[in-house]
């Protein structure tokens, strides 16, 4: 059997975020935050001034390198970033304003800041770079201690970016961020070469793989059980679900999805998961390799070399064999 963990290791060093471009990212967020207080400063009045706080994949070291995208003939890198704008009650004040209101504030300090225009999301407003980078700015109202979100369809409602960073953060090791990192990264392949396919967000994600951890020293082996304990799950009867561990607790995040949504992800997650499968019990690198290059993960998965586990062993075998030294007869 092909045992893959140098491969899957280079893999996640390929799409992790180098230094360079967390630089690059934070310069943009820094940017980004300097209009916004501008903006607040010249036009509200003090009480209305906003504080930020950052949220999202990049605080739990689990961001990607996105594949390239063809958007009007440009080849674009959508990097997602998230950051938190948090407006907080001063005493004797109630949040009467519309969100409609807020968000329109926030995309009048945004507006100008790239060529592209602000998108008003639901949840959030967009801003997006030449390059395809984008930046979302949720919106929160801080009363209480309490801290909710402002959403067009679902109103003001409980949410708590922060505490899931701290709550996965806390679960998290190595192989976590790792299988986290590369489950992201077949999302996106799988994404990118079908079209309207879409798959669970890299915050459900996150969480299953978290609930669903195997323990193994191997990359390979860790992340093949980890998805395999995963489709497990979420094929037991009633069991197709992804609580949220935060606030709101106890949400299920799956709740809202379609048969066909539900039914693409775990059929998308049994060929990946009978693929790594194959891919074990391949005894060629460059085969086993192949298999998960082709079907899973893309070009950028490494070819592993072209020759047998079975090499392997027989060379460490005579490593041994010949590292034995005969004991010299005594002198006499």
């Amino acid at each position: 059997m092909a045992v893959l963990n140098k491969e899957f290791i280079e893999f996640d060093k390929k799409i992790k975020l180098t230094e360079k471009k967390i630089y690059d990212l934070k310069k943009s967020r820094k940017g980004l935050r300097d209009q916004i207080r501008k903006w607040f400063k010249d036009e509200k009045p003090e009480e209305l001034q906003p504080k930020f706080h950052g949220q999202g994949s990049q605080l739990m070291n689990t961001s990607i390198n996105p594949l390239s995208r063809i958007e009007n003939g440009n080849k674009i890198f959508p990097y997602d970033s998230d950051d938190g704008i948090y407006f907080i009650e001063k005493k004797g004040e109630d949040n009467k304003r519309s969100i409609n209101e807020w968000q329109e504030w926030v995309y009048k300090a945004v507006e100008n800041y790239t060529s592209k225009k602000p998108e008003k999301r639901n949840a959030c407003i967009r801003v997006t770079f030449s390059d395809g980078h984008h930046f979302d700015f949720p919106i929160y109202y801080k009363k209480n201690g309490d801290i909710q979100l402002a959403h067009k369809i679902d109103g003001w409602t409980d949410a708590d970016a922060k505490a899931f960073y701290e709550w996965y953060n806390d679960k998290k090791n190595k192989q976590i961020e790792r299988n986290t990192r590369i489950a992201k990264a077949w999302k996106d392949y799988q994404e990118n070469e079908n079209d309207g396919l879409k798959l669970p967000s890299g915050f459900e994600l996150s969480i299953l793989i978290v609930e669903n951890y195997v323990e193994e020293d191997n990359l390979d082996d860790s992340f093949r059980l980890t998805m395999k304990a995963i489709l497990e799950e979420l094929e037991k009867p009633d069991h197709f679900k992804c609580i949220r561990p935060t606030t709101p607790e106890g949400e299920n995040l799956f709740e809202n999805y379609s048969s066909e949504r539900k039914n693409n992800f775990l059929n998308y997650l049994r060929s990946l998961v009978e693929d790594c499968k194959k891919a074990k019990e391949e005894c060629n690198y460059r085969k086993a390799s192949e298999i998960l290059r082709d079907n899973q993960f893309g070009d950028r998965f490494p070819l592993g070399e072209d020759r047998d586990e079975e090499e392997k062993s027989n060379k460490i075998e005579k490593c041994l064999v010949g590292a034995v030294v005969n004991p010299k007869p005594y002198a006499n």
